[in-house]
């Protein structure tokens, strides 16, 4: 019995996943007990950054979908991922915060990445790239997401600010299911099914700069 395009894809990213993100000292600082607020209010400004571009790219990729399908599978998916920095900014606030000042300036490298590559891939190659980058993201969110939450409250200082946290270790359980009949349904032809592929590598490898990222801001 053969495997479907995100099995195969799953199966190519894994060792990505696990070298750059289930391995980073980030995790392992969370889940051993050791996480400051710093480094806590660090990475919610650098997922502020990224999530408040979100729907930008999202809905952009809907407009260029050449397929129905795929035009409202985007659309579908920014407007249920509208308003997600607003979280962030409520947690920074409960954190001691001023978001106004703690979030000017520009993200770090792994946020960077994404935003740029992504807004890329929307303009210049194939919309349907970013199921790849969905596949990563809600992966995370879906499989990292609900033991990191479970982490997080032995911390005193971050018990009233995992809003962001809580909300996408629920809702990314439903949207990785619905990734990957889409990166099934969009694989129609090896280039792109690579292209999605590779998306979804870059995109691990630049989440894990995003932790870095908040362990060197911190």
């Amino acid at each position: 019995m053969s495997i479907g395009p995100y099995e195969k894809a799953l199966a190519v990213t894994a060792p990505v996943l696990q070298s750059d993100v289930f391995e980073h000292p980030f995790v392992e600082v969370i889940l051993g007990g050791e996480l400051t607020p710093a480094v806590y209010s660090a990475y919610l400004r650098e997922t502020y950054h990224l999530v408040q571009q979100t729907p930008y790219f999202l809905a952009a990729a809907a407009s260029r979908s050449k397929e129905g399908w795929l035009q409202d599978w985007f659309l579908n998916l920014a407007i249920e991922e509208r308003h997600h920095d607003r979280l962030c900014v409520q947690d920074l606030r409960r954190l001691g915060h001023d978001p106004d000042t703690y979030l000017a300036g520009l993200p770090g490298f792994g946020t960077w990445t994404m935003v740029g590559q992504n807004h890329w891939l929307v303009s210049m190659k194939d919309p349907a790239a970013l199921l790849g980058f969905a596949a990563a993201t809600e992966g995370l969110g879906a499989t990292l997401g609900p033991k990191v939450a479970e982490a997080m409250v032995r911390y005193d200082f971050a018990r009233p600010a995992l809003t962001f946290l809580k909300v996408h270790a629920e809702e990314d359980q439903e949207h990785i299911a619905l990734v990957r009949k889409a990166f099934d349904r969009a694989a129609t032809s090896p280039q792109r099914y690579e292209l999605m592929t590779a998306t979804w590598v870059n995109t691990l490898r630049a989440y894990g700069q995003l932790f870095t990222d908040a362990m060197t801001r911190a």
